[in-house]
């Protein structure tokens, strides 16, 4: 064991074995490779780049690009969505990046004479945890992009509702900064951050990091493995269907189906133009439920933000690869340490979360203040939890009157779901 074994459980998990000398000699490493004009438009000073320094630089280098595009591009369209654009992809980049990093740099040794030949294969090269990792990782990435493609996110000149309506509450020197140092720096930064995992697992395996053998190296899948992938696939599933759920209920909502297409003039109403019910269009859906404005049924009248609460569940699966790979062999939890669960990867969820709550939460006032009824839905329904919408269930039941009980889930469900639950 190092001399770190005595804070931390292993090496690799302090910070200041593998990360923070990454961080302090990003600029020494980066201008002794571009010193002058002419090595920035040398191909093959990437190349060396990217295979000598340690790969937190070059991560840490796209990720200063990136931020630049999006600072650069934010100011010639004065479009604020930029980086949005860009949300599907980054994460899976950065992944892909520290799971291939090891084929591209390491070139295994070959055994000849009369010890015969070792030839090598991918996997001595990529690691499978890794490997795997990234592939739930593209998963995310096609949920995402598809959501995103067909609600128009990359449209050009497309831009979120929220940026304008924040923009009017700053003013113009304020909104400079805070398109600076949020939209184009703090934004790239989180979506790096979510591979911290991947890059700690990566310093247990390569030749410039290995510090001392892991209880279950990366370099083999066990069954926990197994049941992390399952876990993140049921997840994902999930999610598709809370965006699914939401989209037909937008496209109900304007009169349409779930293909975009309008509905029928018979299934219109002639004097409100919102959509009549019916069951093949939007189950369990009424003209009440288009009129309200946001929808309430199916999963997300258990959470207000399903597809939001298993987006967060994703970066906690992929950081639980960790505690994984450091956690004693036996699984014998008596004998796990407190950095087997709080290392430096567990930034990764906790940006993630601490990005999309408060974006959450704004969305909501942008909601609140469009919708009457939509205050109601978050006295009834969980922010993310069902739990939390579960004990808001048992109160309503037993604590609230009876009018007030009424009032609310018929603000929410309509007057159908607070008829069918009387006469139950």
């Amino acid at each position: 064991m190092t001399g770190t074994a005595t804070q931390w459980a292993h090496a690799s998990l302090d910070p200041a074995t593998h990360l923070l000398p990454a961080i302090r000699s990003f600029y020494p490493a980066f201008t002794s490779y571009f010193g002058n004009a002419n090595t920035l438009t040398n191909i093959s000073t990437y190349k060396a780049y990217y295979a000598d320094a340690d790969p937190f630089h070059s991560a840490m280098f796209f990720c200063g690009v990136v931020s630049f595009y999006v600072w650069i591009m934010e100011k010639i369209t004065g479009n604020a969505s930029q980086v949005d654009g860009l949300w599907t992809f980054l994460p899976l980049i950065y992944s892909v990046h520290f799971t291939v990093h090891k084929f591209f740099t390491y070139q295994p040794a070959k055994i000849t004479l009369f010890g015969g030949v070792e030839h090598a294969t991918i996997w001595d090269k990529v690691e499978p945890r890794l490997a795997l990792m990234t592939t739930l990782s593209v998963l995310w990435c096609v949920r995402l992009t598809y959501n995103a493609y067909r609600r128009g996110m990359f449209k050009p000149g497309e831009e979120d509702y929220r940026w304008p309506l924040l923009r009017k509450t700053m003013s113009r020197p304020v909104w400079e900064i805070f398109s600076i140092f949020f939209i184009a720096i703090a934004q790239n930064i989180l979506l790096a951050i979510t591979a911290l995992p991947n890059y700690l697992l990566l310093t247990t395996t390569s030749v410039k990091h290995v510090t001392e053998p892991v209880p279950r190296p990366v370099n083999k899948l066990i069954l926990g493995d197994y049941v992390l992938a399952s876990l993140f696939v049921l997840n994902l599933t999930i999610q598709f269907y809370a965006d699914q759920q939401q989209w037909n209920y937008q496209n109900y909502k304007r009169g349409k189906n779930s293909q975009e297409k309008p509905l029928p003039n018979a299934m219109v109403d002639p004097v409100t133009k919102f959509p009549l019910h019916n069951q093949n269009v939007m189950p369990y859906s009424t003209p009440h439920d288009a009129q309200r404005g946001f929808v309430t049924k199916g999963l997300w009248a258990w959470s207000r933000h399903p597809n939001f609460a298993c987006e967060q569940t994703t970066w906690w699966i992929l950081y639980a690869f960790v505690p994984l790979t450091f956690l004693p062999a036996d699984f014998d939890f008596s004998k796990a340490h407190w950095s087997h669960f709080l290392n430096y990867a567990i930034l990764a969820p906790l940006a993630m979360n601490a990005l999309f709550f408060p974006s959450a939460r704004y969305s909501e006032q942008v909601s609140a203040e469009k919708y009457p009824e939509y205050k109601d839905y978050q006295k009834r329904v969980g922010m993310f939890l069902p739990i939390d919408t579960l004990l808001r269930t048992i109160y309503y039941n037993v604590i609230a009157s009876k009018e007030d009980k009424a009032r609310v889930e018929d603000n929410v469900w309509g007057k159908s779901r607070v008829n069918d639950k009387k006469n139950q």
